[in-house]
């Protein structure tokens, strides 16, 4: 046995983890990389490194910042045999935003509703010149054609945040925006937003929870109704959207199966003017009595002008200074959709509220309303997913057993 106890010594010695030089020099190899020594910062080392500008035999690079409509439907839009594609965020799938809200109460999986991003542009994991990096963009310097970006570590106890920069040739800022408390004291402390993956998960954990605790012995009737009173704020289509699958949930699924307490339930829909105001008034009326125009459209125009320009040798930084870039993007209202629960939506496909056109509401509309999102989501295998949900829920009702 001897023997491989000299194995065991000679592959150990051989695989003992690297010295810094010896990681500097193994980075150096990646060429597309550029590393600096470390300065000391009042936390320890700050490590800086990351992508230099292009030379001018390479592809030209564009920088996406952003993984929302508009970020995922440029990159899915752009050639990447023209551009090389780098996208920052601190998220690593788009989110089908407009179902986000069937999620919260089990009508659909988690995953029906993110797209990954190497699935929306596979050069991002395929080309070698195309990265997507878990990061936030924390400064841009236009003179030098460069971002500086700092690293997501959220959650992870074994390593520090570093920044890095990335030089570009065209830089592409698709950030969204942050949800508004318009001043209300209070909100990020007591209140859940419903724009991720996350909240969506944590609204239905917390459901689930206040479900089962306002079913233990002991519990006053005065902790019953405040542990099951649901109140939304917001009556815009993501709010009426939302109360509308609540609804459902609770008339259908929790009424069955927590009998005890199904009478404690109630939903509240606050709204400062009037529920669902981009629909007309007769809509709107069926709404109250019943119960992403975030973008996407920008994001294709951007990728078919960065296309032209790229096969007119225009890809480089400063170098399209005499090419034509077309007619200006220009928004087109496509309508509005909303489903109420109980089968029923509202469609409105008007330019405006005082235009001509189509608006409907009841069960018609909710199959519409279906239709259309299903057509909209990202991928085949997204589509299928979402089908199969609705498929099963229609069949099953919804799983309310986990957290």
């Amino acid at each position: 046995m001897s023997w491989l106890r000299n194995l065991s010594k000679c592959y150990f010695s051989a695989t003992k983890q690297p010295t810094k030089t010896h990681l500097f020099q193994s980075s150096t190899l990646l060429s597309r990389f550029s590393t600096s020594t470390p300065e000391t910062g009042s936390t320890g080392p700050v490590r800086y490194a990351g992508l230099g500008p292009t030379k001018p035999h390479e592809k030209p690079r564009v920088v996406v910042l952003g993984t929302g409509w508009a970020g995922c439907r440029f990159m899915k839009g752009l050639d990447s045999k023209i551009y090389d594609i780098v996208c920052v965020s601190p998220r690593n799938h788009m989110v089908f935003t407009p179902l986000l809200a069937s999620t919260c109460v089990g009508t659909l999986e988690f995953r029906s509703v993110a797209e990954p991003v190497a699935r929306i542009q596979p050069a991002i994991s395929n080309e070698p010149g195309s990265f997507f990096f878990l990061a936030n963009c924390t400064s841009i310097n236009a003179h030098k054609h460069e971002v500086q970006c700092e690293t997501v570590t959220e959650g992870t106890q074994t390593i520090d945040p570093w920044k890095f920069t990335i030089s570009y040739d065209k830089l592409v800022i698709a950030l969204g925006a942050q949800p508004t408390t318009f001043g209300i004291h209070g909100v990020h402390e007591h209140a859940i937003f419903l724009r991720e993956v996350y909240h969506a998960q944590e609204i239905r954990r917390k459901l689930l929870l206040n479900l089962m605790m306002s079913d233990v012995p002991g519990i006053t009737e005065e902790e019953k109704k405040r542990l099951l009173h649901c109140v939304v704020v917001g009556g815009g289509p993501t709010g009426v959207e939302f109360s509308g699958e609540l609804s459902d949930f609770i008339m259908r699924d929790v009424r069955q199966r927590y009998a005890h307490v199904k009478d404690y339930i109630h939903v509240t829909l606050i709204e400062a003017n009037e529920i669902l105001s981009s629909f007309d008034d007769r809509l709107r009326h069926y709404a109250t009595n019943q119960l992403t125009k975030v973008a996407e459209r920008q994001g294709k125009y951007l990728a078919g002008l960065l296309n032209k320009i790229g096969k007119a040798n225009g890809g480089h930084a400063n170098s399209m200074k005499d090419i034509d870039l077309g007619d200006q993007f220009v928004y087109k209202h496509l309508g509005s959709m909303a489903t109420v629960g109980s089968y029923k939506a509202l469609v409105d496909l008007r330019q405006n509220k005082e235009a001509k056109g189509l608006s409907l509401a009841g069960f018609i509309s909710w199959f519409v309303w279906r239709s259309a999102y299903l057509t909209r989501v990202i991928s085949w295998r997204n589509r299928f997913y979402v089908a199969i949900n609705w498929a099963t829920t229609f069949v099953f009702g919804r799983d309310i057993s986990r957290i």
